[in-house]
């Protein structure tokens, strides 16, 4: 069972010195890129989305005509009542999803999603569980779906590298990956032109903090 208190961990946003207030930024940056494809008729889907900092600026910057759908899922239900107010006031049309994102059945039926993202996941859970979400990611998305994600690099220990090859390894190519050497990173990767319709993992990760 995790305990970390993720409304304080969110706060460190504030600090534009942080190195996540710096990985918000690019995110945000990447996120443009990606939906500027993307219509009302598409469909992006954030797993432990928290307050929805990242992409409902990114929508709300969008004519409304242009936006696509937006589900966010998050377990905290102050975060998620801050993301539905902010959805609203930026009008974005968005369904929030409070429950435990790590469950397949909390979100599969928003599924496929266009643009799938994994961000402030992959530093909390045990490697076998990066793995596992990476494998069903495909599943999980439109032939041609976007995932992005990150993870930071932890002392003397970088997963990133693996993470990258996990992404290869399950037939998605990489779009871009921007990283600072001891603290963010931020991968995009696309899928193939055909998605596997494969059965999801009742759990694709477990909170290990």
């Amino acid at each position: 069972m995790h305990v970390t208190d993720w409304q304080g961990w969110h706060r460190q946003y504030a600090d534009p010195t942080s190195s996540l207030s710096r990985r918000l930024q690019v995110v945000r940056q990447l996120l443009r890129d990606l939906v500027a494809d993307l219509g009302p008729a598409q469909r992006v889907l954030s797993l432990c989305a928290g307050d929805g900092r990242d992409i409902l600026p990114v929508l709300a910057a969008r004519p409304p005509e242009q936006r696509p759908e937006l589900v966010l899922v998050e377990l905290d239900p102050e975060l998620a009542a801050a993301a539905q107010q902010a959805a609203a006031s930026a009008g974005v049309r968005t369904t929030v999803v409070v429950g435990d994102a790590g469950l397949s059945a909390t979100w599969q039926e928003h599924l496929p999603a266009d643009l799938l993202m994994l961000c402030g996941i992959f530093g909390n859970v045990p490697d076998e569980h990066i793995a596992r979400t990476i494998a069903s990611a495909s599943s999980m998305l439109t032939p041609g779906g976007a995932v992005i994600w990150t993870r930071g690099a932890f002392g003397d220990r970088d997963i990133r590298p693996q993470i990258r090859q996990w992404f290869s390894d399950s037939g998605f190519e990489e779009l871009g990956f921007e990283a600072e050497p001891h603290g963010y990173g931020v991968g995009v990767n696309r899928a193939g032109s055909t998605v596997s319709a494969g059965t999801l993992p009742a759990q694709l990760f477990t909170f290990g903090r």
